[in-house]
């Protein structure tokens, strides 16, 4: 499976490359730096007080990310690596700045510092010359999804061209790696921290069409059950606070996709872990009612039972915001610690959703939850089946609709709506699965992903696009 995506890839960068016409000339993509916001001097552009002449700069229309290309605004890169040695250092995405730059202080630092690393000849590794990093060229590169800090001792070596030798069974090239931007006033350069790229990037196209059409689906969906006073029931209430969660969360995950979230980053990842976090736990709260409803020989809904449901999933959804609020302030300074914090605005603005330690903020509670929402939806299907055997057994046919679901029907259709409503499908990103197994699963993943930023439209044409709520529509 690695084979055709590789060259997948590869194929995209040719089109890429083709179609950006002034690409450098024997530059490597990673030696180069974005110069848009640059104003042209004479004949060349001064990009941190080195001055880059004109036919080292090109137009890009694409951006690499972890080695794969995505498309990207027409904008001008300059190949500041052929001019001094580079060092590539990791910059939150919370620090990145509108014209790319990173607003964390860091050069200012380094220079207060004196930081140097003693770079290696590509031509000869026994040769070694201390280098001041501020007669480098730093280039600030994005941390990725999956990124893994490990510390490296004096026995690594950084290459000239960029690349780092730790050991014959190690060695990183310079698109692979940054360093972490805030070790350098302890032992570096005898020891140091380096962020290493592990992730495999995926290609997914118009994921961000499909969501912003997603949205809109949510905002319909909440707009026609708050117009229709038969739909506002506890049941139809616990929808409403689940999609306006869910569309809140698709919202800033939007606008972070869009980068015009830099100066708020850390706010927007905390609410979006908020509503993430609040959305799943509605999820069980009407799984839970609608087995309660549907089960229950008194269908009268208690007046407080909306305010106790409310309380509960607000509270527990503000606990756990909370608590990783607090990790991320203790250890964020700690490195030794740094692969098991949730990392709000480092990656992008919003947590580590697929490491080891999101098993105790995220991936943890979404499968206890998830697994509570299959075990309701199993009971409440048990239950409908049994009465459906009951009333053919005395043919007897009972109408009526419950809550804001129809179930008069008793069809396949039915147990679908439900299935949905429920939350069923969300705990595909949370089973554990063996390695053997992960070809196929990588493919249900794509799917299961397109699926979930489709989940408003889903939403939309099972819950208001039927029959029973579209005459409620017309009658109101």
């Amino acid at each position: 499976m690695r084979l055709p995506s590789e060259i997948f890839c590869t194929v995209l960068l040719l089109i890429f490359a083709r179609n950006s016409k002034a690409d450098i000339p024997d530059c490597n993509y990673f030696d180069t730096v974005d110069i848009s916001n640059v104003e042209r001097q004479n004949d060349s552009y001064l990009y941190d007080d080195i001055p880059i002449p004109a036919n080292l700069t090109g137009d890009y229309e694409y951006k690499m990310v972890a080695r794969l290309p995505k498309p990207a605004k027409k904008h001008l890169r300059a190949c500041v690596c052929k001019l001094r040695p580079c060092i590539r250092i990791c910059c939150p995405a919370k620090y990145t700045l509108a014209n790319g730059k990173c607003g964390d202080g860091l050069q200012e630092e380094l220079a207060r510092l004196e930081s140097y690393i003693y770079l290696t000849s590509a031509t000869n590794l026994s040769t070694k010359t201390r280098v001041p990093l501020t007669e480098m060229a730093i280039i600030r590169d994005q941390f990725l999804a999956c990124d893994e800090m490990e510390h490296v001792t004096d026995e690594f070596t950084y290459v000239e061209d960029g690349s780092l030798y730790i050991s014959d069974a190690w060695n990183l090239e310079k698109q692979d790696y940054c360093l972490y931007p805030y070790q350098f006033n302890s032992d570096f350069p005898n020891s140091m921290w380096i962020v290493v790229h592990n992730c495999r990037a995926r290609i997914l196209p118009g994921y961000l069409e499909i969501l912003t059409i997603s949205l809109i689906c949510f905002i319909l969906t909440i707009a026609v059950y708050l117009y229709i006073e038969k739909l506002r029931n506890v049941t139809g209430k616990c929808i409403i606070c689940c999609m306006i969660s869910l569309s809140l969360r698709y919202l800033i995950f939007i606008l972070d996709d869009m980068k015009v979230l830099n100066s708020i980053c850390s706010l927007a990842g905390y609410s979006s872990y908020f509503f993430w976090m609040a959305s799943s736990i509605w999820f069980s709260v009407i799984s839970y009612q609608l087995w309660k409803l549907l089960t229950s020989v008194n269908r009268a809904e208690s007046t407080y039972r909306f305010q106790l449901y409310s309380a509960f999933v607000w509270t527990i959804a503000a606990v756990m915001t909370g608590s990783i609020y607090m990790v991320n302030l203790m250890w964020e300074n700690d490195l030794n610690k740094w692969n098991w914090l949730p990392m709000v605005g480092f990656t992008c603005c919003g947590v580590k959703a697929w490491n080891s330690s999101s098993w105790i903020y995220s991936s943890g509670p979404l499968l206890v939850l998830s697994t509570f929402n299959i075990a309701m939806f199993t009971l409440t299907v048990i239950y409908i089946r049994k009465v459906k055997r009951e009333i053919k057994k005395f043919a007897h046919e009972e109408e009526g609709r419950m809550g804001c679901i129809n179930f008069d029907s008793q069809t396949y259709l039915q147990f679908l709506r439900l299935s949905v409503v429920m939350g069923l499908t969300w705990i595909v990103y949370v089973i554990p699965v063996s390695s053997w197994f992960g070809i196929v699963w990588d493919q249900i993943l794509v799917i299961t992903y397109y699926y979930h930023c489709a989940f408003g439209i889903v939403i939309f044409i099972l819950l208001v696009l039927k029959r029973s709520t579209l005459t409620l529509l017309i009658k109101s």
